[in-house]
């Protein structure tokens, strides 16, 4: 990893460009089109679950949108308990607005808005006083202890589903997220583990540059520099134990967002399904063309609680009252807003 400048590279703009572009807004349109027309196809199905809606539980409603504040809470947490694990002093109010801030570029941008939105973090959290090697290496290891944590939820919902091919592929993925970090500390501390390391590492950067040119920098240093930089980061086991609560706790209050919003539509809740419908969502939003996965997420999610028995009227109002507390539109435009008002 090289040493970044003082001030970051702007983020990529919201939109690619060229033939990207062109491919990203058909395949917007197509969603969007494909969309309509499902949702034209089953307008009786969906105007029964907005026929729902007027008589919703509110208490269980007000219950999931708290339950996406604690999500936020946990994500900010997770990202503090790394900065700090790196040196960086930065306040919990600077992190969790970043993480808002975040999110709602993650939400807005399709296909690539996660992406976006962790450059944004980037500069969000050096411009609130973190270094660069500091804040890098702390959002590199959140984003990998964030994915075992997730890895995990998907174990636990295919083995209560009796699905075991699920639970090995996940299971698989967990461990090479924590193979990665073991092989990582074991560099630091054995010579020759970390030649090994640098070198198969140097290999893989040399193909990256040649082919996207990246790194800019001799990739041989960039490892070196790497592994110094996370040779600085005071993960004990204490934090790393806050850390992956704090990344189960972010995941595990969406599925009680989602439960909540079940709940508020009048349903019942397919407990033992509930996590596997939940990991259909999270998947498809993940790699949905559209902004949000608007018209997929959407669409998945009532297909697969239908398959879990909740009656289909249900099921479109529960997904539009959990869609509408995952947007966290209120308190993210309340974040947008306050940088700008307190500057002026």
């Amino acid at each position: 990893m090289t040493e970044l400048d003082p001030e970051p590279a702007r983020p990529p703009g919201l939109l690619l460009h060229g033939w990207k572009g062109i491919a990203q807004g058909a395949a917007m349109l197509a969603v969007a089109v494909g969309a309509g027309v499902a949702i034209y196809a089953e307008r009786a199905t969906v105007h029964q679950g907005l026929a729902v809606l007027p008589h919703l539980r509110v208490g269980w409603l007000l219950a999931g949108l708290g339950a996406e504040c604690v999500s936020m809470i946990a994500f900010g947490l997770l990202q503090r308990y790394m900065l700090q694990a790196g040196g960086a002093r930065v306040s919990f109010g600077s992190v969790l607005l970043a993480a808002y801030r975040a999110n709602a570029t993650a939400v807005a941008v399709p296909v690539i808005g996660s992406g976006i939105a962790t450059a944004q973090l980037y500069r969000d959290f050096r411009r609130a006083g973190g270094e660069a090697a500091q804040v890098s290496v702390a959002l590199a290891v959140a984003g990998v202890v964030s994915s075992v944590a997730f890895a995990v939820m998907v174990t636990v919902g295919a083995l209560v589903t009796g699905n075991p091919a699920a639970a090995v592929a996940a299971i698989a993925i967990a461990v090479a997220g924590v193979a990665a970090i073991a092989a990582v500390l074991l560099a630091l501390r054995f010579p020759a583990a970390r030649s090994r390391l640098v070198r198969s590492t140097t290999a893989i950067l040399r193909v990256s540059k040649r082919l996207v040119r990246w790194p800019s920098a001799d990739p041989a240093e960039t490892v070196e520099h790497a592994l110094d930089t996370i040779g600085g980061l005071r993960l004990g086991w204490r934090t790393g134990t806050f850390a992956f609560t704090a990344a189960l706790v972010n995941w595990l209050t969406d599925v009680a967002c989602l439960i909540c919003a079940l709940k508020a539509a009048g349903g019942g809740v397919p407990w033992s399904a509930i996590l596997i419908v939940w990991t259909a969502g999270a998947g498809a939003a993940s790699f949905s063309p559209s902004p949000a996965g608007l018209g997929v997420v959407d669409i998945v999610l009532i297909a697969a609680l239908s398959g879990a028995g909740i009656a289909v009227p249900v099921a479109v109002a529960a997904v539009i009252l959990y869609r509408i507390a995952t947007f966290k539109i209120i308190i993210t435009a309340i974040c947008l807003a306050y940088p700008h008002v307190r500057r002026t």
